[in-house]
């Protein structure tokens, strides 16, 4: 039978999602697997780790994110996730290259009954130091970190509080008078919207190209953060492009709200979307978000009023792809401009620009044309305008191509729209100021090389938008 004792390997769930790392990255789990000097890391179950501190063989291992992978994970509450590598024939241990996520100014406050909530509070109401999820206290409580789901409910090797049962607000396992019980956290409400509102007046309709005095301008100087690469893009900040929006669509059979499109803020209370993104009316747009599904003290979060499609879209031809959506309000205000919301910037009637042109495009499409989930994360990618002549039926699988379309692409076929970006911008630099070229509409596969994205060309569509406007006044 050999001498080797019985050992059980509890193999860790990751996230497949999970592209960046929140503070030191105790609570990583995702599958970043190459060290700061692009060394593998080594599997935490290989053999070759015995009498290392950290293994998948660590009676906690599940608890701190070790099992049979080899991805960076920070154990012991160290500066930033790391792994074991090799150094010739040695082993050593480095950190890794995991993406900083952006600090979040909703971290630390609640939003709704705070069900999102991934702050660091750890001290209940009444002042008792939480217990950690991963506390054998709590092994047979129904919400620890062993849950098949903990991950999802916020719930790891940590003692913040979370509520991962719609309780009434965020809550832990505490220890009162030597009783284990639980008791509610005291942690601040988020303000969802700005408590006061400073406008020189009411907003009137747009009615010229320039959607007031700084659209296209990003308040916040992120242009040149650093960026990472991504498949079909790169990993962004809702800063760098302000005027991107979520476009979700209610169910009433699930009893919420679904991602359907991207969208673009011209003006505080207009949004230009694809025409062939809207068949159902239940609509709500989400402006000021880096991570589609999660909550931000950035955010605003509008109903639709009222929307159209233009009257000439062909549901064949993705002609005419064009939609507006007016945002309801009570106040003659929607959108209020902050370094995460802000319009983007309507091209002058006839504007062309060179050929092979860089401009952007950003959304929450899927990483690639067989993804099974749309982004968490917006993403911004790079590419050119391609002459007319080479945006023909010919590259594009026989797919009719009219004067109100453009291609634009990467020639690496490394940056492209996908599936989910629909609705979403195209933005080109025309005098200091990023201006909407094109919407995001159609195209043959993602990122496929010689293969360029088709999109809307907006400098066709200036009339009709700004007709909208001004027939149906805020």
């Amino acid at each position: 039978t050999g001498n080797y004792s019985h050992l059980t390997v509890f193999l860790c769930p990751s996230d497949t999602n999970e592209k960046c790392a929140v503070g030191q990255g105790e609570g990583y789990r995702g599958t970043w697997s190459i060290s700061q000097t692009g060394a593998a890391c080594i599997n935490w179950n290989s053999t070759s780790l015995r009498g290392r501190r950290f293994t998948a063989q660590k009676l906690d291992a599940n608890s701190l994110g070790l099992g049979n992978h080899n991805f960076c994970r920070n154990p012991d509450h160290d500066s930033s996730p790391w792994c074991y590598v090799y150094k010739g024939t040695q082993i050593a241990w480095e950190f890794c290259s995991v993406p900083k996520c952006p600090e979040d100014k909703n971290r630390e406050c609640v939003v709704g009954s705070g069900q999102t909530y991934r702050g660091t509070a750890s001290v209940t109401k009444s002042g008792s130091m939480c217990l950690p999820w991963d506390s054998p206290a709590i092994r047979r409580k129904v919400n620890n970190a062993w849950r098949s789901n903990a991950l999802d409910l916020g719930l790891s090797n940590h003692n913040f509080c979370r509520n991962p049962d719609n309780d009434a607000a965020p809550w832990c396992h505490t220890y009162k008078n030597m009783q284990l019980t639980w008791e509610l956290c005291d942690i601040p409400k988020c303000l969802t919207h700005p408590s006061v509102i400073t406008t020189p007046g009411i907003r009137s309709p747009t009615t010229n190209n320039n959607n007031g005095a700084t659209c296209g301008q990003r308040l916040d100087n992120t242009l040149n953060r650093p960026a990472f690469r991504m498949v079909g893009g790169r990993y962004s900040d809702i800063t760098e492009q302000p005027w991107q929006a979520i476009i979700n669509v209610y169910q009433a059979r699930h009893r919420r709200h679904f991602y359907r499109c991207g969208g673009i803020l011209i003006d505080s209370c207009w949004v230009l979307s694809a025409a062939h993104c809207f068949e159902i009316k239940y609509l709500e747009v989400i402006l000021g978000r880096t991570f589609r599904k999660q909550n931000s003290s950035s955010e605003q979060i509008f109903k639709v009023e009222k929307y159209w499609i233009h009257e000439k879209f062909n549901n064949e031809t993705f002609d005419n792809d064009i939609a507006i959506l007016k945002l309801q309000t009570d106040i003659g205000l929607c959108a209020v401009n902050s370094p995460e919301v802000h319009p983007v910037c309507l091209p002058e009637r006839g504007l062309v620009l060179l050929d092979w042109t860089e401009c952007e495009i950003s959304g929450y499409g899927k990483n690639s044309e067989f993804s099974d989930e749309y982004s968490e994360r917006v993403k911004r990618g790079h590419v050119r305008l391609w002459p007319k002549e080479r945006c023909v039926p010919e590259i594009l699988s026989g797919r009719t191509i009219t004067s109100n379309m453009l291609c634009a692409g990467d020639t690496r076929g490394l940056d492209d729209a996908c599936k989910g970006d629909s609705g979403g911008p195209l933005v080109c630099r025309t005098k200091d100021r990023m201006t909407l070229m094109g919407v995001i509409s159609w195209g043959d596969g993602c990122g496929q090389k010689e293969k360029p994205g088709v999109y809307t060309r907006v400098t066709h569509y200036v009339d009709w938008i700004n007709s909208k406007v001004k027939a149906n006044p805020v």
